[in-house]
């Protein structure tokens, strides 16, 4: 930091110190004047605040108080910070105080400059435009925290999920002994005296000895019914169980959750320091959270040479990697080399003096990617980490041996140079004669250049002269083409007028010869009319006689129509005199019918509504009989209440709801309910009351409907009358009308009897011109006959033009013909000349080209180049000669330096070992730790910022863990595949664990940024939506034979690579050389088909949700038993050595299902030949095995099946990739393909079984391939 700051300009400035302001500094100094003159400059970093109420920049100075040596002394090592405002002339002072000397004072959010503050009135100093313009393009540090603590909200779901556990009190138990497996990886504590409820507690907790200082591992399974514990060892557990260190004094226990807790709080920490500004890049708050990283674009492709062999994907990936300025993004999928790119990158970046972070988000993945840079001098690696969890190849890097280490490589290669001592003069006399001779044969060469530079100068002049000749050729020959051209195109064109003419000559003469003469076309032409005469005249007379008939129709229809008219009009009359005299509507309504009269809308509707008046009137009768019967039923119930002695004036309202309306059925009912009642036994008078009531407010209504009948009575005599009067009044009417139209009809009928009398006078005038007219054919022949005769006289006629114009035209045409063809032999004859100049030009024209290619040859040669390459060479030569000469010189010197340097390190004490092993690690250059433990105290003092951090298995990280070395980095290379699962909560993937606490949650805010969480992750966010330049994908995997790598292809289909095989022969590079009833040597992809039978179907654990399936694991013993055999087999026929084991890794997608695998193996079967690891898919990810066998579990008939995990195409993708040699699916085709109930999930699994078809790999459980018998 103190080289950067002595990089920085110094600026001069103007400051105001107001009276507040004053008062600070006056605690540290006599005034401000002999403060700010204690140092020459201050070391400032600036950070900009919000604008205050007027509207003016505010700022906060912070005053180094590592740089700023005599101000820190003055304060005690303290931070001053003054508050400012930014004004047009300098600075004004509104505040000072001093903070704690813990204070942060960098940040990446702050401006660091170094300033010279001038304090003295009218001093001139100002603001420099250049301090203004930074100030001005500082970010507002306020605003920027607060936007990424608004944001950094979303990832608090990761930590809700290690939180949902991990706040659990310690628990001690005793226990009376401990039990060791075979291989000293587990531990099993016997006769425990743990409590009903910490037996759940304590699973996945850390275990520690009482009497040993750290823990000794982690719980992984209980046994509450035999009270045994057990425990899976760190490392440096398992060597000092195994050298027989491991005996507790005291026999207790302590399960605590002690590293969950830490590591949230360091992720916690994390968090903060983002929000801070602390980060080494800072672009890292947008990389991060913008939905388009804002990152800084170079267009400047650096040229690498590289250590390792890489191909064409991953050259691109280093180059990307070292070129970018912020972040670099690499899509790994499976076997692609990762590690290889990795170590490139960190090869790289030694060469260019960086220093570089590899993180992960597990041990394993960091020393992976270390065990590469292990042959490069270059290079000094450092592992940081807990000893017991770093694997072998990272533990000689750890801080306590990278001492060693160095020594001994050193002195191995010291050793190498010592041996070489006595031969050492001879080699370097006779690489010096080599060069001797190198540099001779140089000189030789040099001469001949000269020579050969001389001849190209002379080539240069012949070279123009010859050009300007070939100029000349072309632009003859260029004239000499348009003239061809020229004539070939009017030959063309007399060629095509010939033919043209010859062509219409022939078609006349032919014409003239095939058809009559003119006098005979003449002729025919005379008969011809005569006969369209007499046709046309026949159908005259068949046109007039049709029109007759209708006029005769006509006449006949109009008479018939007055008739009718006639004899309506005498009927309505009639009916008109019989109106007044009908007295009952009925008869009005039979007249109508009678005298057939349709009344018109209105009166029709006047009609229905007095039927319907007439109806009601007609049931007057039945509510006078009720009235009757009402009257006498309240008489009656009166004289009951008089018999009683109750008035009826004390019968008042009974409360209850009666109706407003009743019909006559309703009450006749009423009234029988009552009478019903009366006669029944014993009166109840207070039912009686609520009756009398009743009774009276129906009789009511039914006077009411009285009164209304009467009523209509009256209205239905005004209605009758007013329908008598508007029916006269319509028959009136319609008389009137149908007198006009009898009027009409006389006239209409005249005028057709004057018409059909004069078609019967053109009948006969055109008989007599006919004579015998019976004989006329039907108008339709007639027809035709006349359209015969038409067409036939229309092609005479046209024939006889077309005779004439031939005959006329016919010589002149032949006239045209000999002047063309003598025109064309003219222009033949002239291109034949042009032709025969034209090859004598080009030929002239290719001897000199000839002669030009010649010379360019030589003047193409960069000869001068050349000579200044071999003089270049000689002098390198040179110099390497005088070089090995001084060294041929000094090697006495140097042989004796190398023995006492060897001497030296040899004796090299423990002291000494120290002293290297602290100038190794000041200057280490490639540092290894995981994501969480970047983030350790003693991690962040020694190693704060690194120029590069890679961090490898990014998929398999949190974002709170990524965060932790992304904040180190000023550069950021992540490597990871989105198409892998994400990281494992448990037992369960990230994913799956975010989705319970989802549906646990009640609160909106918390389930919306879940979702988010959900939807995709940072890795995959990045790769989308980074520019090309940013990212690549490794699309050339070394793992799989090329038959598994196809099932994986589909699942990165959308990127712009397509996954290859890198594997030149894999079937021989993949053989996995066994030959047995159920594999194959050349399968390399099978598919064991299970019966979706209820003997094969899954089963649930009880009280559990795990799932296994029996009938697959009795089909994996046949399996492995098969492949046991033939790996026997394999040895006794020399095709594997004798002490080789095929290895085996059995998964599945359940965890249930992999217990029971494991007890196959360990306790149910005895296999010599093999060696096998199981676990869950989800476990496997990053582990790989000649032979992968996976156990699919799912099958069944439900109508609601569902394949659960198998869902997830990423599970899929891990599941199919752990393979190099063989890959073994066990399940049911028909429940993955067609029975499970998501579309995506049909179609996955479906695609997966063509490519196995499509391999031959598609078996039953007996072995036989399917659909092999059918095909043949």
């Amino acid at each position: 930091m103190e080289k950067e700051l002595t990089r920085i300009e110094t600026f001069r400035s103007n400051l105001i110190v107001t009276n507040n302001a004053r008062k600070g500094i006056l605690e540290w100094s006599t005034d401000e004047h002999a403060f700010f003159k204690m140092q020459e400059s201050f070391a400032i970093y600036m950070e900009k605040r919000p604008v205050n109420s007027h509207g003016n920049t505010s700022l906060s100075l912070y005053f180094d108080n590592e740089m700023n040596r005599i101000l820190s002394d003055k304060l005690n090592g303290k931070v001053a910070v003054m508050e400012c405002v930014l004004q047009n002339d300098g600075f004004l002072a509104t505040g000072f105080h001093v903070r704690g000397e813990k204070t942060r004072v960098r940040t990446n959010r702050r401006l660091a400059v170094n300033l010279k503050f001038v304090t003295a009135r009218n001093n001139g100093a100002g603001l420099p435009i250049q301090l203004h313009t930074k100030i001005r393009e500082l970010p507002i540090a306020e605003e920027r925290s607060e936007y990424v603590k608004k944001r950094i909200t979303s990832w608090e779901g990761y930590l809700k999920i290690q939180e949902r556990n991990a706040d659990i009190a310690d628990i001690t138990t005793e226990f009376s002994k401990i039990m060791l497996n075979e291989d000293f990886s587990r531990m099993t504590l016997i006769g425990t005296t743990l409590n009903g409820n910490e037996w759940n507690k304590i699973k996945g907790l850390s275990v520690a000895l009482k009497g040993y200082q750290y823990d000794i591992g982690d719980v992984l399974k209980v046994d509450r019914s035999k009270k045994t514990i057990e425990i899976d060892l760190r490392p440096k557990i398992r060597d000092m169980a195994r050298r027989n260190q491991l005996n507790p004094k005291t026999k207790e226990a302590v399960f605590s959750n002690f590293a969950t807790l830490s590591q949230i709080r360091r992720l916690r920490k994390g968090f903060e320091d983002l929000q801070n500004g602390l980060a080494a890049n800072a672009n890292l708050e947008k990389i991060l959270f913008e939905d388009r990283p804002a990152i800084r674009i170079t267009n400047k492709t650096e040229k690498l040479k590289f250590h390792n062999q890489l191909n064409e994907f991953q050259q691109e990936a280093v180059t990307g990697a070292m070129s970018a300025k912020d972040l670099y993004v690499i899509q790994g999928p499976p076997g692609t080399g990762k590690t290889t790119v990795i170590s490139e990158i960190c090869q790289q970046n030694a060469k260019a003096g960086l220093r570089t972070l590899v993180a992960s988000q597990s041990n394993l993945a960091v020393d992976n990617a270390l065990s590469r840079l292990l042959s490069n001098k270059d290079i000094r690696i450092l592992r940081f980490g807990r000893t017991e969890s770093i694997e072998e190849e990272g533990k000689k890097f750890i801080e306590e041996n990278v001492g060693q280490y160095w020594k001994d490589q050193t002195l191995s290669a010291l050793q190498r140079e010592l041996n070489s001592h006595p031969v050492k003069k001879e080699q370097l006399s006779s690489e010096i004669t080599t060069l001797e001779q190198q540099i001779d044969s140089l000189q030789t060469q040099l001469v001949l250049l000269k020579e050969k530079i001389t001849q190209k100068e002379n080539a240069k002049i012949e070279h123009t002269s010859i050009m300007e000749e070939i100029k000349g050729l072309k632009r003859s020959l260029i004239l000499l083409k348009k003239e061809q051209e020229e004539l070939e195109k009017t030959k063309t064109t007399l060629e095509k007028t010939l033919q043209g003419l010859q062509m219409e000559i022939t078609k006349m003469e032919e014409f003239i010869h095939a058809n009559p003469s003119g006098e005979q076309l003449k002729e025919k032409l005379k008969l011809l009319e005569a006969e369209l005469e007499i046709i046309k005249n026949q159908l005259y007379y068949q046109q007039i006689m049709q029109e007759v008939s209708e006029a005769e129709k006509l006449v006949n229809d109009t008479r018939q129509k007055f008739k009718m008219r006639q004899l309506k009009i005498d009927s309505f009359k009639q009916f008109l005199t019989e109106i007044p005299s009908t007295r009952k509507f009925e008869q009005l309504k039979s007249l109508i019918k009678h005298y057939e009269f349709t009344p018109l809308s209105m009166l029709e509707k006047q009609i229905e509504e007095l039927d319907k008046l007439i109806e009601k009137i007609q049931s007057f009768e039945d509510w006078e009989e009720l009235n009757n019967r009402l009257q006498s039923a309240i008489v009656y119930i009166e004289s009951i209440f008089k018999k009683n002695n109750i008035s009826l004036q004390n019968v008042g309202s009974s409360g209850v709801f009666f109706d407003s309306s009743y019909s006559v059925k309703e009450i006749h009912q009423f009234i029988d309910i009552m009478k019903r009642m009366l006669t029944s036994g014993e009166i109840d008078l207070e039912k009686l009351k609520v009756y009398w009531e009743g009774l009276n407010v129906r009789k009511k209504f039914v006077w009411k409907q009285g009164t209304i009948l009467n009523n209509s009575k009256s209205d239905s005599t005004k209605r009758f009358q007013t329908i008598k009067l508007e029916l006269e009044e319509q028959l009136k009417r319609a008389i009137i009308q149908a007198e006009r139209d009898i009027y009409e009809l006389k006239n209409n009928g005249t005028a057709n009897s004057e018409k059909l009398n004069v078609l019967m006078e053109k009948s006969k005038n055109i008989k007599i011109k006919l004579g015998d007219v019976e004989n006329i054919q039907s108008p339709q022949k007639l027809e035709e006959e006349l359209q015969q005769k038409e067409f036939l006289f229309n092609d005479l006629k046209k024939t006889e033009e077309t005779l004439k114009q031939y005959i006329n035209r016919l010589e002149l045409k032949k006239n045209e013909e000999r002047v063309s063809s003598d025109q064309l032999e003219s222009y033949k004859e002239t291109l034949l000349e042009t032709e025969i100049e034209g090859k004598r030009i080009n030929s002239e024209g290719l001897e000199q080209e000839r002669k030009l290619k010649a010379i360019d040859e030589l003047l193409r040669q960069n000869l001068e180049e050349e000579r200044e390459l071999v003089v270049v060479e000689i002098e390198k030569l040179s110099e390497k000669k005088l070089s090995l000469t001084r060294e041929k010189e000094r090697l006495p010197i140097t042989q004796e330096l190398q023995n006492e340097w060897f001497s030296l390190l040899s004796e090299a004490n423990d002291h000494d070992l120290d002293e290297i092993r602290k100038l190794y690690v000041r200057h280490a250059n490639v540092i290894g730790t995981t994501c969480v433990a970047s983030a350790r105290k003693e991690f962040m003092d020694n190693y704060p910022v690194f120029d590069v951090v890679i961090i490898d298995e990014v998929s398999k990280a949190t974002p709170p863990e990524l965060l932790l070395p992304m904040l180190k980095g000023k550069k950021i290379i992540l490597v990871g595949d989105h198409h892998q699962l994400p990281p494992l909560v448990g037992e369960d993937t990230l994913d799956e664990t975010l989705k319970v606490i989802l549906e646990e949650s009640d609160s909106f805010e918390e389930k919306d940024e879940l979702k988010k969480l959900l939807k995709e992750s940072l890795f995959e966010r990045l790769f989308k939506n980074l520019p090309k330049s940013n990212k690549t994908m490794l699309a050339i995997q070394y793992r799989m034979h090329e038959s598994i790598m196809e099932t994986i292809t589909p699942f990165y289909a959308e990127e712009n690579y397509r996954l290859q095989c890198g594997l030149v022969d894999s079937d021989t590079v993949r053989d996995h050389l066994l030959d047995s009833h159920y594999v194959k040597r050349s399968d390399h992809l099978i598919w064991m088909d299970i019966p979706n039978e209820r003997s094969y179907f899954e089963e649930k654990v009880k009280d559990g949700k795990s799932r296994f399936n029996q009938g697959e694991l009795n089909t994996i013993r046949d399996v492995l038993m098969d492949l046991d055999k033939a790996t026997e087999s394999a040895k006794s026929e020399g095709r594997m050595g004798l002490d080789e084991r095929k290895s085996i890794g059995v998964i599945s997608f359940y965890g249930e299902q992999v217990k029971r695998i494991d007890r196959l193996i360990q306790q149910e079967t005895n296999f010599k030949n093999l060696t096998f690891r199981t676990g869950t898919v989800d476990k496997f990810q990053g582990m790989e095995m000649d032979v992968i066998i996976l156990s699919m579990v799912r099958n069944n008939k439900d109508n609601n099946a569902d394949i659960g995990f198998a869902n997830d195409y990423r599970r899929l993708n891990v599941a199919l990739s752990r393979a190099r040699e063989l890959l073994v699916l066990v399940g049911s085709t028909e429940m993955f393909t067609q029975r499970a109930k998501r579309k995506d999930a049909r179609e996955m699994y479906s695609g997966l079984l063509e490519v196995v078809k499509n391999k031959d790999g598609l078996k039953d459980i007996k072995g036989n391939v399917i659909g092999v018998l059918e095909n043949a």
